[in-house]
């Protein structure tokens, strides 16, 4: 019920991240490519810069990256994501882990007419792919989480309008990412990035320790320590002289030892630091203009339609609630360090979300959460500002809609990327195992919402490339392929031990590779080795793993990898959801384009 003093203000429609000029141009580059008067190469070039990408095995079908500065999503976005989900893209969307909405089977005749409805509600694809600045990500609790030092949002919010469209970031040696994370609990993950930004405060000054030449892919690197305080009036400059260090010395000539990460390493981290130190200083000389200034106050006008936002009471009414309440109160809801409010995470199965469910959590955002939500880097969306006698009214509008589980971010909710569905370098169906995976551990009650296997995620890449993230899950697997018995198999090499802790992250190591059907029976013996073998109940998974050593544990998936006849048992060697014979197939990867 409201009550009498409720007042339900949305944030404003803010369309400055658009440019009409651009979709305009976008529909003339297509009208000249499918009337032959642009060849495909030139056409791909200047897809790729607007986030469109070609679909595995299709020609002329699309797959649009929608950018999503620091996971912000207000209820006109997410009624508009809803639209062109519908209309252009057979009914879904797909959170990514760079807090990206991707949209996949759009045809290229009707990508210009999805960008102009996208522009509609203030979402751009621009710079969502290619070699430039891509989506500049954040801790989704920011601004309302316990521990962090201070809200990072608006300081990733002018970092990504400082980088959109800068010429100096607009064709570098490869694709540069940068996050930013409040609290050392790192949420963010910002040690796997170019830039990553851990908010501190010192002598009462606010700013930030800068990480530099994180990364993944086939060869991680860790994050190494720019700068220990980079105050946040330096924070800009900080930014844009390690682009234009990166920019000017970067390797163009190897794509695959393009990232910056490779000239970190080349040139060591103090002489990169004395380049970029040198260049920062040379800034101010050469700036036509001053830099931006922050909104220190994210909440002000100008972010929302008003300066303060009374949100919806709820019924306060939690004993008629079914079984399921208690568990997910407990497992995706965290109270904010605004007395009285409350953080939902909504658990997103493959990160997909139906057209349906796009409009229901517009609706569920307007009644409930401030008019907005945020994208996670776990594929997932987070409601904030729920008022505590509100959370049974939000449950039950949630599991009325499918999105009502219990356990976000627990074991079950398997990170997994878009797989070789689509993507052209994906060697396995990566999307299909996390959703497989996720329902069979959802469905063992001993495993589902266990409390001492808190803290261990499950991450699945279809290639070495790690989309998913694998390497930083305490149990991650990427795809590969091995012949087994005479046959091309798919396989997933299984990795433990990933995870991130403050200031650094560890990396998974290799344990074995698993066929693809039966990854599930190995994170089921791994869990069982881990109950079987830890000294007590208090020792962490990754505590008995750092004990125990890796290499005691390869023996033990033996049998899983030996499979039968594959006349006596043909689906082991198929992937998941195929019904024919695996073939290795790989093609370019268009993000290095």
């Amino acid at each position: 019920m409201f009550d009498a003093t409720t007042l339900l203000v949305e944030p404003a429609l803010d369309t400055s991240l658009v440019s009409a000029s651009e979709i305009e141009r976008t529909r003339n580059f297509i009208a000249d490519y499918t009337t032959g008067r642009m060849d495909g190469d030139c056409f791909r070039r200047f897809r790729l810069q607007n986030g469109i990408y070609g679909i595995r095995g299709q020609t002329d079908i699309q797959m649009v990256r929608i950018k999503i500065p620091f996971g912000r999503l207000t209820a006109h976005q997410l009624g508009g994501l809803g639209r062109a989900a519908e209309t252009y893209a057979r009914g879904v969307g797909h959170v990514t882990t760079r807090q990206d909405v991707q949209l996949y089977w759009v045809a290229v005749e009707r990508v210009a007419d999805l960008l102009a409805d996208l522009g509609a509600v203030g979402l751009t694809t621009r710079e969502s792919s290619g070699n430039v600045a891509r989506n500049v990500t954040a801790d989704a609790l920011a601004g309302v989480a316990p521990d962090e030092a201070f809200d990072v949002r608006p300081y990733a919010n002018t970092v990504a309008r400082f980088l959109l469209r800068n010429p100096i970031a607009l064709n570098l040696p490869r694709k540069f990412k940068i996050a930013f994370s409040g609290s050392p609990a790192d949420r963010a993950v910002t040690a796997i990035h170019d830039i990553g930004a851990l908010a501190v405060i010192r002598q009462s000054t606010r700013g930030f320790q800068i990480y530099v030449g994180g990364g993944l892919g086939s060869n991680p690197h860790a994050g190494q320590l720019l700068e220990d305080f980079t105050p946040e009036t330096n924070l800009l400059p900080t930014v844009e002289a390690v682009v234009r260090v990166f920019d000017r010395l970067g390797n163009r000539q190897t794509k695959a030892k393009a990232r910056l990460k490779f000239l970190v390493e080349q040139l060591g981290i103090q002489p990169f630091r004395d380049l970029v130190f040198k260049e920062r200083t040379a800034l101010p000389l050469v700036r036509p203009q001053p830099y931006p200034a922050f909104d220190a106050d994210p909440d002000r006008v100008g972010w929302l339609a008003a300066p303060q936002v009374i949100v919806r009471h709820g019924n306060g009414h939690n004993g008629d609630q079914d079984a399921g309440y208690a568990r997910w109160l407990e497992s995706s809801v965290v109270r904010q360090k605004q007395p009285g409010f409350a953080a939902v995470s909504v658990a997103l199965p493959g990160g997909d979300v139906t057209s349906s469910q796009f409009h229901a959590l517009a609706t569920i955002a307007r009644d409930w959460a401030r008019g907005e939500c945020f994208t996670t880097v776990t594929q997932n969306i987070v409601l904030r500002w729920v008022r505590e006698d509100a959370l049974s009214d939000v449950y039950r509008a949630l599991r009325a809609i499918g999105l009502g589980e219990a356990g976000a971010e627990r074991l079950w909710d398997v990170v997994g990327c878009a797989g070789a569905d689509t993507c052209n370098t994906a060697i396995t169906t990566s999307h299909r195992l996390a959703l497989a995976l996720g329902d069979r551990l959802r469905a063992r009650p001993d495993l589902y919402l266990a409390p001492d296997l808190r803290g261990i995620d499950i991450k699945v890449s279809g290639c070495p490339n790690s989309c998913g993230l694998h390497h930083v899950a305490a149990i991650g697997f990427y795809g590969g392929a091995r012949r087994v018995n005479g046959l091309q198999t798919p396989q997933y090499m299984m990795l433990l031990g990933g995870r991130v802790l403050p200031g650094r992250v560890i990396f998974g190591k290799n344990v074995t590779s698993i066929p693809a059907k039966r990854v599930p029976q190995a994170v089921e013996r791994v869990i069982d080795l881990y109950r079987a073998g830890r000294q007590d109940t208090d020792e962490t998974f990754h505590d008995w793993l750092d004990r125990v050593g890796l290499a005691s544990l390869k023996g033990q998936f033996e049998d899983l990898r030996n499979l039968p006849d594959p006349n006596l048992a043909p689906d082991l060697y198929r992937d998941w959801s195929q019904d024919f014979e695996f073939k290795l197939q790989v093609g370019e990867a268009e993000c290095a384009v």
